[in-house]
């Protein structure tokens, strides 16, 4: 449950991003990079949104 509210709040936080940069295409294109690659790092780290109970699981 906790990976799809994460994903949602990502969503809208992507979609604010490309809005409040309309006019800058490659700001556009830059955010959405960085953006994408910060959210698959979330998801790979965070062991909370992996679902890892404790730390021996996450080895």
């Amino acid at each position: 449950m906790a990976k799809i509210a994460f994903t949602l709040a990502w969503v809208v936080v992507l979609v604010v991003t490309n809005r409040a940069l309309q006019d800058h295409t490659w700001a556009q294109y830059a955010a959405t990079f960085i953006l994408g690659g910060a959210y698959a790092l979330a998801l790979s780290k965070v062991s909370f949104l992996r679902g890892v109970d404790s730390p021996e699981e996450s080895k």
